[in-house]
């Protein structure tokens, strides 16, 4: 896997990690935060509602006091009615009579006083019950659930009895329940002589918990006995499931002995948290996406830099020592590049070194081959051997001495790499002539050479070599062959072609192979074969030499590879 690949995947695993992380516990302290959120608003809205409706109880208290207390219009007229005869000859007798109108005219007096109140009852015995309202219940049956309350509780304040229903109520109340509230007259000997009855609006409980409370909220009230006295939703749907989707607060008014239940639907508080909880989430994703691209790009800047660096240093494994790395940062990547840089100039620099260094090593070694012989020492003997041969008349020895004197003259003379190829020639024709009256092989010469190549310069002492290798080498073995030695050039745009080919028994690729490779140093100047193509490539590049062709039993040649170089530059030192 390749180092950006390995960067982002590494980045990649740890932003998802810390996504997951963050997330996680974004989620957990969202979901306490909810939690506490939904009971403190829950025991708020509760507590709100339990204030608004407490008021009404505690002006209900008051009221039912007030009645209670009061002994001219109460308290004596109650009395009367539980202390004299009230019936003569079946019918109600004037006691009875003016004593009711008195708590009828009172009672009256108040019914409407308060918006929630629906009517009000005294109830002195079964016999004695005298109600202001439309609200009619069984006399007997009304003073009996009384006189199962706690007496000793209505003595000192009210007491709620149990909702009552009544059919076509709510023609005229809000509701076809009503409340009852209970609180016991007593004389001044603190004996009960009756009760005190306020019958309060049901409805106004249900309008008043439905404007404190949010919509679709559960709310019940439920007294000291156990029983429901209020709810706005039906008993069945109190199940565990339907619970689940409401937060549960519970309030206990210990001076009416109720209990207030209300369940808030969750979804009303949380639907918008719930939002802004997957509003957040959606943009932590976006952040984390928007960082992970910023990252791979900023991670792709890098390790682009790091792959054209790789770049360079292939093409330099390549051979290309002009690769040059482009510093763009001044990081440790651009500090790498041009360590790189400084390398590469120091490996070119080298290289022209080296190559120098051999330049010159073959310049000393063809020099000492050079200084092997005096060439002016024996250049003077030779034209003395030639005056000399001229006195006595000895006229075949004067071509051989000047054939010889011509060759040491070029190795005088020729201070340069580079002569023309006219020049080689005649130094090939002059060693040609000397292995002529040597006589110890028979052989004949043909050339064909273009006359545009006569002036095209080549190294000196690269023609003789191949020559004398043929001379040596590639005669017929059979004798009545006589042998043949041609030399051809021909031009081809920026190439020079020189052929020498024998006529002899031809070479084996082992044989060509071995020819190349060996140095040999028995040539009439030194210089063998595998010299003469090493310097040509040493002056002009590996792509120029010798090259060897040859078919068993018939011939063998060798073709030179140069540049037309038409003006000696020696050679582009």
């Amino acid at each position: 896997m390749k180092l950006r690949k390995r960067i982002i995947l590494a980045l990649s695993v740890i932003l998802l990690s810390s996504g997951i992380i963050i997330t996680a516990l974004w989620y957990s302290a969202s979901s306490k935060l909810s939690d506490t959120y939904l009971d403190d608003i829950s025991q708020s809205t509760m507590l709100d509602a339990y204030h608004a409706f407490e008021y009404l109880l505690t002006d209900t208290s008051y009221m039912v006091t007030l009645i209670a207390a009061n002994e001219p219009n109460i308290i004596e007229p109650a009395e009367n009615l539980n202390a004299k005869n009230l019936m003569d000859h079946g019918q109600w007798n004037q006691n009875y009579l003016d004593n009711r109108r008195v708590i009828m005219d009172y009672i009256r007096s108040l019914n409407g006083y308060k918006y929630y109140i629906s009517g009000i009852t005294v109830a002195i015995s079964p016999e004695c019950v005298f109600s202001t309202s439309y609200i009619i219940q069984n006399k007997k049956e009304l003073y009996e659930e009384i006189l199962k309350l706690d007496q000793n509780t209505m003595r000192t304040s009210m007491v709620m009895m149990d909702p009552v229903h009544l059919e076509g109520l709510k023609y005229t109340l809000s509701s076809d329940y009503v409340v009852p509230a209970v609180r016991a007259i007593l004389n001044e000997n603190g004996r009960i002589v009756g009760y005190v009855v306020l019958y309060f609006d049901y409805g106004v409980i249900d309008q008043m918990f439905s404007a404190n409370l949010p919509e679709g909220s559960i709310f019940r009230v439920i007294n000291r006995n156990g029983s429901e006295i209020f709810s706005n939703q039906e008993a069945t749907k109190y199940t565990t499931q339907y619970a689940e989707k409401y937060v549960w607060n519970t309030f206990e008014a210990t001076d009416v002995g109720w209990e207030f239940e209300m369940g808030i639907p969750a979804d009303f508080y949380l639907s918008g948290i719930r939002d802004t909880v997957l509003l957040s989430g959606a943009v932590m994703i976006i952040i984390l996406l928007l960082a992970g691209l910023a990252f791979a790009f900023y991670i792709s800047l890098i390790t682009t830099e790091i792959t054209n660096l790789r770049n360079c240093m292939a093409r330099i494994s390549d051979g290309d020592l002009n690769a040059f790395y482009e510093v763009k940062r001044h990081d440790e990547i651009g500090e790498m590049g041009e360590t790189f840089n400084s390398m590469t100039v120091e490996i070119r620099e080298l290289m022209q070194r080296v190559a120098e260094e051999e330049k010159q090593k073959r310049r000393s070694e063809l020099a000492f081959l050079q200084a092997q012989i005096n060439p002016h020492f024996i250049s003077n003997v030779l034209n003395n051997v030639v005056w000399m041969a001229k006195i006595q008349h000895a006229d075949n020895i004067v071509p051989l001495v000047n054939s010889l004197n011509s060759m040491l003259q070029s190795a005088m003379h020729q201070e340069k790499d580079l002569i023309r190829f006219r020049d080689e020639l005649e130094y090939v024709n002059n060693y040609l002539a000397l292995m002529e009256y040597i006589g110890n092989y028979d052989f004949y010469v043909e050339r064909e050479i273009s006359a545009d190549t006569l002036d095209l310069y080549i190294p000196r002492f690269i023609l003789q070599p191949v020559v004398e290798n043929s001379i040596y080498h590639g005669m017929p073995e059979d004798l009545s062959k006589r042998g043949c030695i041609r030399i051809g050039a021909c031009r081809e745009e920026d190439r020079l072609y020189i052929t020498v080919e024998d006529n002899g028994n031809g070479m084996s690729p082992e044989e060509i192979s071995k020819i190349l490779a060996v140095k040999d140093r028995r040539s009439f100047n030194g210089i063998g074969v595998e010299n003469v193509n090493s310097r040509i490539q040493l002056f002009f590049g590996t792509e120029y030499g010798l090259r060897y062709e040859s078919k068993k039993g018939e011939y063998t040649r060798c073709i030179f590879q140069l540049p037309a170089i038409e003006e000696d530059e020696s050679w582009k030192k």
